[in-house]
């Protein structure tokens, strides 16, 4: 990934500020470089610049994926809104 993802100063700035600020994984970080590269190449461009960083990013937090939103188990899910989840079991076979 480093050698054919390889961003540019002002993105590789962008990619740790968005990594720090909305607590990526090392996981998450890789998907957004590898979404840049592929939006750069879409663009004719060899180097991933800040701002195919900046929409790979926005795809990312735009789909609330990440630590910031974690997914609501069920029971979480029941406990927050017991009528409609009675109801729903209701109707179930």
């Amino acid at each position: 990934m480093q050698t054919f993802a390889k961003p540019n100063a002002d993105g590789q700035a962008l990619l740790i500020e968005i990594a720090e600020r909305f607590g990526l994984t090392a996981r998450g970080y890789h998907r957004v470089m590898r979404v840049a590269r592929t939006i750069a190449g879409l663009a004719g461009s060899e180097v991933v610049e800040r701002a195919h960083i900046a929409e790979a990013a926005s795809f990312r937090l735009a789909a609330g994926r990440g630590p910031s939103q974690p997914r609501k188990s069920r029971k979480a899910a029941a406990a927050a809104q017991p009528e409609k989840m009675a109801m729903a079991n209701e109707s179930s076979p």
